[in-house]
């Protein structure tokens, strides 16, 4: 992204629609004109009242100013930061001013300030790479809180009186190079170092933790690969069942061990021998997939650990592994509504409690099987259909298609066109 105005475009639009729709004037527009600006405060106006989201200020993100720096940056001829993301921090200072009413303006301000606070996430939708592409992203909006003494100084430099005025801090906006670096090449070689054989007394093996790597199309379109430890896995239909293969990782495995799958419904440890279910290929380190159907487990947190036939009561150390519903990514990452504004994904391994979903920030309301869900509301026909209705307010744009069920989130799949 190059342009800044990306960012004051999208805070004037929630606060155009924030003030057009506040009850305060009954949902509807004031019966006022104002003109909700982002430029300089003393840029005089034709409206009754003017509401300005200024950026006064841009300052370098501490915390990412290195993030991305690379040794294969310095083999282009260029300084390292010339081909790493600018990360910035920018200053807003919001106020409000009135040709004829002190009650106009600390109205407007006050629907403004309820406003940005209602949306602490900023939806951005930057110019991607590809020709009439986006690129989905966010930025968080703080209200700061500057001495009197600070804002005295601000007003005084525009050389105008004072209002009352709040701060806002929007980060982090990144300013992408003109060349964008090649990744790490792949590994090529692996090298295996081996280990002595147990002494007595020592466990006979040790689990390391679980790993998977999730590969998704975000729009745009843009591939995506993100690397999941503990491992993150969802039971999905058989043709798609090896995107959800993770690894088991350990010391000292033998290929005779057997996988037991730990969880504790209701407080109580119940385990279950997932061997003969969950193997996907033979040989260690163990690669397993979670199978769909009547053997699928619930979706919520677990633990893997090995026992061994040739050992009996012998059982390794505990690794997480958490399992997810499913989201098919069939027909590409976005969705689109349907003529009554209703979206339709196919999921799976969904249960009737303890699933959320979310449409960008905003969390929609569950409503019972098989009735058509209104503006916030979601349901899932026969665990496999969801269908969904965006919430009243929400802003045009693309947003993420979030689904969670008992605190475990599926993986990446879909975000809705609004």
């Amino acid at each position: 992204m190059r342009d800044l105005s990306i960012i004051t475009d999208a805070l004037r639009d929630l606060l155009v629609a924030a003030v057009n729709t506040s009850p305060i004037f009954g949902g509807v527009p004031p019966p006022f004109s104002v003109a909700v600006s982002g430029q300089h405060p003393d840029t005089p106006g034709l409206s009754d009242c003017e509401l300005n989201i200024y950026l006064f200020h841009v300052a370098p993100n501490k915390h990412l100013a290195n993030r991305f720096w690379s040794p294969a940056a310095q083999r282009t001829g260029q300084p390292p930061v010339a081909s790493e993301p600018l990360s910035l921090d920018l200053w807003y200072m919001l106020s409000a001013q009135s040709k004829t009413s002190y009650v106009q303006e600390q109205r407007l301000l006050g629907i403004a300030l309820q406003c940005l606070h209602d949306n602490p996430m900023l939806a951005l939708n930057t110019p991607g790479p590809g020709p009439g592409a986006v690129t989905p992203s966010h930025a968080t909006v703080v209200l700061e809180s500057p001495s009197f003494e600070e804002m005295s100084r601000l007003w005084q430099a525009f050389g105008l009186p004072l209002r009352t005025t709040a701060q806002y801090r929007v980060s982090v906006a990144f300013l992408t190079p003109d060349v964008v670096l090649p990744g790490a090449p792949e590994v090529t070689e692996i090298n295996l170092v081996a280990a002595p054989v147990p002494m007595d007394g020592q466990p006979p093996a040790r689990l390391f933790g679980t790993r998977r790597t999730v590969d998704f199309t975000a729009p745009g379109p843009l591939p995506q690969t993100v690397q999941l430890s503990p491992a993150t896995t969802a039971p999905a239909p058989p043709a798609a069942a090896a995107t959800q293969e993770f690894v088991l990782d350990g010391a000292g495995l033998a290929d005779t061990d057997h996988v037991v799958l730990v969880s504790y419904p209701a407080g109580v440890r119940t385990e279950t021998d997932v061997t003969a279910t969950w193997l996907a290929a033979p040989g260690v380190p163990f690669r397993l997939v979670a199978p769909a159907g009547v053997n699928a487990p619930v979706p919520g947190r677990y633990e893997l650990v090995l026992s061994r036939p040739t050992e009996p009561g012998w059982q390794s150390n505990p690794v997480p592994l958490n399992v997810a519903a499913w989201v098919d990514p069939a027909g590409g990452p976005t969705l689109t509504a349907n003529p009554q504004g209703r979206y339709t994904l196919v999921v799976g391994n969904l249960p009737a409690s303890g699933a959320q979903l979310r449409l960008g920030a905003t969390m929609l309301t569950r409503i019972a099987d098989g009735v058509l869900p209104q503006p916030g509301e979601w349901e899932c026909t026969g665990g496999a259909q969801l269908t969904f209705a965006a919430a009243p307010g929400t802003e045009p744009g693309t947003h993420p298609v979030g689904l969670r069920v008992n605190d475990v989130e599926s993986d990446p799949a879909k975000w809705a066109v609004v």
